[in-house]
């Protein structure tokens, strides 16, 4: 993998292909001092055919969309099994962090792919009180989606392979009904993003002979 050479120099490309990803959008269309904020600290990458984007073991600090191209995941550097394909748009390397665990799997450039484009972010940036570079409102659209698509993994994993315990945890992660776009709306964000990264978990390791693939966010 590389830096993009052409991110500083052609503004518009990199802003072409951050379009495809709905919560960068939500960012420059309500703050636009946020959306300079964003790109600043949004590194392009580029990925040729089997490059490896993460290995399995490793201690994670980003998180990543995945801008063009196509990614595998494989359950560990050695495996020839595809658990996962990574589709544009879709955001992963995020359990990890919120689970505080090492990387549970290794994610790869298919190599069908010409390249892969992805654009790199610090979790720290949106997870940190002490020192985030980002706005309430922000850091609220970044656990939002967070929720959404953990939770929209873990209804695809509750399908292919139902599990009582398990449903029954995920009736039990609370829904905020607080006051709107407020700090105690994004504990609960946090909050929630994190017991679903857990029964996502969970689900993904559940006893051999279950149906279905593996749910990566």
């Amino acid at each position: 993998m590389k830096h993009a050479s052409w991110q500083d120099s052609d503004h518009h490309r990199v802003e072409a292909l951050l379009a495809g990803v709905p919560f960068f959008n939500e960012v420059a269309r309500d703050d636009a001092d946020q959306r300079a904020r964003l790109l600043a600290r949004t590194e392009i990458i580029e990925a040729g055919p089997g490059d490896t984007v993460i290995r399995a073991g490793e201690v994670p600090s980003s998180l990543y969309f995945l801008l063009r191209g196509q990614l595998v995941v494989l359950g560990d550097e050695d495996s020839p099994t595809v658990l996962y394909y990574v589709s544009p748009g879709e955001v992963f390397g995020t359990l990890s962090m919120l689970l505080g665990r090492t990387r549970g799997a290794t994610i790869r450039v298919a190599e069908a792919a010409r390249e892969a484009v992805l654009a790199r972010l610090d979790f720290k940036d949106f997870d940190d009180d002490r020192d985030t570079p980002y706005s309430l409102a922000t850091r609220l659209a970044f656990f939002h989606m967070l929720v959404h698509q953990i939770r929209w993994a873990v209804e695809v994993r509750r399908m292919q392979s139902p599990d009582e315990a398990l449903a029954a945890g995920l009736r039990k992660v609370p829904v905020f009904t607080g006051e709107r776009d407020s700090e105690a709306e994004l504990t609960s964000l946090r909050e929630q993003a994190r017991a679903l990264a857990d029964l996502l978990y969970r689900w993904n390791h559940l006893p051999p002979g279950t149906t279905g693939n593996a749910q990566l966010t």
